[in-house]
């Protein structure tokens, strides 16, 4: 087997070269580099558990010196820290995911669910993925953390640079990246800038009025590196879930039929599909110590990159992996989100924001079904998964809200 993921090139359909990996080289040495990839469920859950030797610190920017504000300085964010650092920014952060917080965004989710399918109404034809699976987080981010609709542009943009993966890029595209990277670091600048000036009623002023608090000023950097943290996880990782998943009810139109009428079955849906398209294919790790893993001895000094995707089809860990069964038994023992102090902190929004969007969208939409033909061809990254485009076609006669 020729292992060519992560790279654009491989990533169309990595999964014959994790079946490979898997059996014959769980852990694996990139040729010509330091980077090591591990494939196994079992191995996958202690590497990202073990943060004293395959630590956060430095795994990206190490290697790319590209953090997430694109401006090559070393990068404050919880996903470059490790216990108790972590921590602390964790902390910082997760107000806009609490229970209490979830609960009343939840009206709002409905909200944009509505305004996006009132924008498809008379059209017999859209893209599922440009027309709802994409704008859905972003209209929901920006609510959440008081930017305008004048953001929509740059925070897409944002949201597709794929900085932990950058090193596995063509150079131009590198640089296209680093440029839009850093334009979108100017519009959150002045946002901040603007918030901490007129705070509202928002996560973005209130993390600004958190830190003010504690540390008796502005800190820029912090703030910011926390802030895209939380912007770059919550848009295009959910699109990618939200348009997965449709595309699985798509394929069994017998399923599609039982969420309609059932749409307690909607969780279970979403849970598969994380399972089997993990939206965050992979996630690096620094080695800090010599150490051996499944038997390879790893160097300090090395990255390994935790193959998600690849040990969510171990069939050690699920029967039939490869086969889409959201009834299976431990359904929801995938580790799309990560395990360990990194689990995603955006994962209860994420998972909210899937199950309003297809009891929304299934209960407005008589009918949808897959244009036949289309090339599903997936996005050009190297760390994400998710669709360009899924052309499905629909009544052009929608319920009322």
């Amino acid at each position: 087997m020729h292992i060519t993921y992560p790279s654009l090139e491989g990533a169309e359909n990595p999964y014959p070269q994790y079946e490979w990996l898997r059996a014959e080289s769980p852990v694996y040495r990139i040729p010509g580099t330091d980077d090591y990839l591990v494939s196994r469920f079992e191995d996958v859950v202690a590497v990202s558990k073990d943060y004293e030797i395959f630590s956060s610190v430095g795994s990206r920017t190490l290697y790319n010196p590209f953090p997430e504000t694109g401006d090559g300085r070393e990068t404050q964010s919880l996903i470059e820290a490790d216990p108790p650092d972590h921590r602390v920014k964790r902390d910082f952060c997760r107000n806009a995911f609490k229970p209490r917080a979830l609960q009343a965004r939840a009206g709002m989710i409905e909200d944009s669910c509505h305004s996006l399918v009132d924008g498809i109404a008379g059209r017999d034809r859209i893209d599922f993925v440009a027309d709802f699976a994409e704008p859905l987080p972003l209209l929901v981010l920006t609510d959440m953390m008081g930017f305008s609709r004048d953001d929509l542009s740059w925070l897409d943009g944002w949201s597709r640079v794929d900085n932990g993966g950058l090193s596995f890029l063509p150079p131009e595209v590198q640089q296209q990246q680093r440029t839009s990277a850093q334009g979108a670091t100017e519009n959150l600048t002045a946002t901040i800038l603007r918030l901490a000036a007129e705070p509202g009623d928002d996560e973005l002023s209130f993390m600004i009025r958190q830190q003010v608090d504690r540390d008796g000023a502005l800190d820029l950097d912090y703030v910011r590196d926390n802030a895209v943290t939380v912007i770059r996880g919550g848009v295009i990782t959910t699109a990618h879930l939200i348009s997965m998943a449709m595309l699985k009810l798509l394929e069994d139109p017998s399923r599609l039929a039982a969420v309609r009428q059932d749409h307690s079955l909607i969780p279970a849906v979403v849970e598969e599909t994380l399972r089997m398209e993990s939206p965050v294919q992979w996630a690096p790790r620094r080695v800090t110590k010599d150490t051996v893993v499944g038997g390879v001895a790893i160097p300090q000094g090395s990255r390994v990159l935790i193959m998600l995707g690849a040990a969510n089809r171990d069939g050690d860990a699920f029967r039939e992996p490869d086969r889409f069964d959201p009834t299976r038994e431990k359904v929801a023992g995938q580790i799309a989100f990560g395990v360990g102090p990194h689990f995603c902190l955006g994962a209860p929004l994420a998972r909210l924001e899937a199950r309003i969007a297809f009891e929304t969208f299934l209960s407005r939409v008589p009918s949808v079904s897959l244009v036949p033909g289309q090339d599903l061809t997936h996005a050009p990254s190297a760390q994400f998964r998710g669709l360009t485009e899924l052309l499905v076609e629909i009544s052009t006669e929608v319920a009322r809200a």
